[in-house]
């Protein structure tokens, strides 16, 4: 007696459940297409009048609904491929790619600007994961490799300076060789031939172009800022001699983002206008070397070179943000409190660019502390409403799988699930995002590259940060990345429960404002 019965799990008949689905969504006629991808079941629909939100929020498994880049989309979690594939069976609706269906949410839909976002974004999303692994094994070296009070792991046995030689290889792979994996991912998303954009990857890397690493490491000498010329002309043979002219720089553009992106899009173009003109007759050997030799020329005599001045620029602006004795007191709290909305947009996912660039040139990053601040303090806040709301018990079903799911690195559930609905959570979680980083910032804890990007992000951080004017405070990067991190969950739960007070935030329509935000 006095002890609570654990209730049964229900097991959702999920033909009834879809059926359900298609009633609410105004009926199949009413819906144009279907897609998912890694929590949500993304529709596009023709009149958005005709569906009832109220009823399909309220049906089992459902953790929240939005609008974004035209489509409309259902919260289900990481299960939602089961559901999805009940779905367009009962429905009959056409099942399409995420690509195909953007494509056809844009038609009528949004300007340049999004449409440019959207490609951004889908050229990066099939290469995180690779960046992720990546990312954890640099981690993984950075402790082998950490000096601990005049204790460094590789040279306490030939083992661990073995297994750290062995990682080397993957890690290179996975960034060093980005140039590869991004004209990939472009020469895909233009329906271009993917193994061409393998090839116009591979010519940005080879010898006898020379590591971009030394490049790079010239730039931040002296603590100053240098032109890639003025430090290409100090080098010797870093040009290609024509006799009239040494030109253009022998770099390799190891790891460079914005170059590789402005070439692999170039080359894609090329690749399709060669295909579409080439007689058939001479096709196999036209439009390989039209595709090849062009791109590659233009890559080393224009765009690499500009885009490598641009994204130098950009890392210089962005480490003098976080390093400059004045403007590192407020730029963290700056980025962090803007780091949410930037999600909503999906702008974010070109930080794995600057995450990459900036630890190139510079030697480490801050922005990736920031990724791991933003899911933690998503997390926090729904952690936050689920306390609030406690004695209801749909809050824990909805709020306690969106907490696990950001503390490992995805806050798409805690974000359009329960933070922007009620919109409370989600301004204390940039609260606390801000803080959380500030404090990172100014007490020295940098990352290597990225990973992931929650409480697993401290495989990252640097032990003493490698950002040239940084000095990380006593205790190594760990303890003040746990102790940024703490703080950020702190104040992002507590914020939460104190802004639930608030009648301001009451006014807030829960859809109406989060497809607002995100259009």
């Amino acid at each position: 007696m006095g002890k609570k019965e654990k209730l049964p799990q229900v097991k959702i008949d999920l033909k009834a459940w879809s059926k359900e689905l298609v009633e609410y969504l105004g009926g199949s006629e009413n819906i144009i297409s279907a897609t998912h991808c890694l929590t949500r079941l993304r529709l596009v629909i023709k009149d958005e009048n005709l569906i009832n939100k109220a009823k399909v929020e309220t049906m089992p498994n459902v953790k929240g609904t939005f609008k974004s880049s035209g489509q409309y989309q259902i919260i289900i979690g990481t299960e939602v491929e089961k559901y999805f594939k009940e779905f367009v069976a009962i429905s009959g609706v056409e099942a399409v790619s995420k690509e195909k269906a953007k494509a056809i949410a844009n038609q009528n839909n949004g300007g340049w600007f999004l449409k440019s976002l959207n490609f951004l974004g889908e050229v990066f999303i099939p290469i995180i994961p690779v960046l992720v692994a990546g990312g954890i094994i640099l981690g993984f070296r950075n402790i082998l490799e950490a000096d601990f009070n005049g204790f460094i792991i590789v040279k306490s046995g030939q083992f661990w300076q073995g297994l750290n030689d062995f990682l080397w290889i993957p890690a290179q792979v996975c960034f060093w060789w980005l140039p590869v994996h991004l004209c990939w991912s472009i020469f895909r998303k233009m329906e271009a031939d993917q193994v061409m954009g393998i090839v116009v990857g591979l010519c940005l890397l080879v010898p006898p172009l020379m590591n971009v690493y030394e490049v790079s490491g010239e730039a931040s000498q002296d603590g100053g800022f240098k032109w890639i010329w003025q430090i290409m002309a100090g080098m010797d043979d870093g040009a290609f001699d024509w006799g009239f002219m040494k030109y253009p720089w022998k770099i390799q553009y190891t790891a460079q983002v914005i170059p590789a992106f402005a070439i692999g899009i170039v080359g894609a173009y090329i690749n399709k206008w060669i295909k579409r003109t080439s007689p058939a007759v001479v096709s196999q050997i036209v439009v390989p070397l039209v595709t090849i030799l062009p791109t590659f020329t233009l890559a080393m005599f224009v765009i690499g070179p500009a885009g490598f001045i641009v994204a130098s620029v950009i890392s210089f602006a962005i480490s003098w943000a976080f390093t400059n004795n004045i403007a590192k007191y407020f730029f963290g709290f700056i980025i962090g409190m803007a780091y949410a909305p930037i999600v909503l947009t999906g702008v974010h996912h070109l930080f794995n660019a600057v995450f990459v660039q900036d630890t190139i040139q510079n030697g480490g990053n801050f922005l990736f502390i920031g990724t791991c601040a933003q899911a933690i303090a998503q997390g926090s806040a729904v952690l936050g409403w689920i306390l609030v709301n406690k004695k209801d018990p749909r809050a824990k079903d909805v709020g306690i799988p969106s907490v696990v799911s950001a503390y490992l690195g995805v806050t798409e559930p805690a974000m359009y699930g329960v933070n922007l609905k009620h919109m409370y959570p989600f301004v204390a979680a940039s609260i606390a995002t801000g803080l959380g980083l500030e404090l990172a910032v100014i007490s020295g804890v940098s990352a290597t590259n990225s990973g992931n990007g929650a409480w697993l992000g401290i495989l990252n951080v640097q032990v003493e940060s490698k950002i040239e004017g940084v000095n990380t405070w006593i205790g190594t990067g760990y303890t003040w990345f746990m102790i940024s991190m703490i703080l950020t969950a702190a104040v992002s739960i507590g914020l939460t429960m104190v802004f639930s007070k608030v009648k301001y935030f009451e006014k807030f329509n829960i859809e109406v404002k989060a497809a607002e935000l995100l259009k």
